[in-house]
């Protein structure tokens, strides 16, 4: 299972970036599996990984939908994940936190890392 935590991580390098979007990814897996484990319903799995924050409009769609899905059958009220600016370390770092908040509530929810 990956870790919530490095999801706070606000990453300001294309390596980070790549980091980042792996670990996303793959706490979505983790996320879709264990609802479809409890639930038996199975959600989309969206293609997060790579980003490529130079043109991220279907990334940003894909991935607000993966968090509509998700927060639809956990009870989580969802942030708009789709207005960010990435080139902004300011803009990036706020949108990092309340897209990391879901996944902490999920995973609190789900009982996973």
């Amino acid at each position: 299972m990956s870790a919530v935590a490095a999801l706070y991580n606000v990453p300001g390098t294309t390596s980070e970036f790549q980091q980042w979007a792996f670990v996303n990814q793959a706490h979505h897996r983790d996320i879709n599996r264990v609802i479809f484990q409890l639930t038996g319903t199975q959600l989309t799995e969206y293609i997060l990984d790579p980003l490529d924050p130079d043109d991220a409009g279907v990334w940003l769609y894909q991935h607000q939908l993966a968090h509509q899905d998700m927060d639809a059958i956990l009870g989580i009220d969802g942030f708009n994940l789709i207005d960010v600016d990435f080139s902004d370390p300011n803009n990036l770092a706020g949108w990092i936190y309340l897209h990391s908040s879901e996944h902490l509530q999920a995973a609190n929810i789900l009982g996973i890392g």
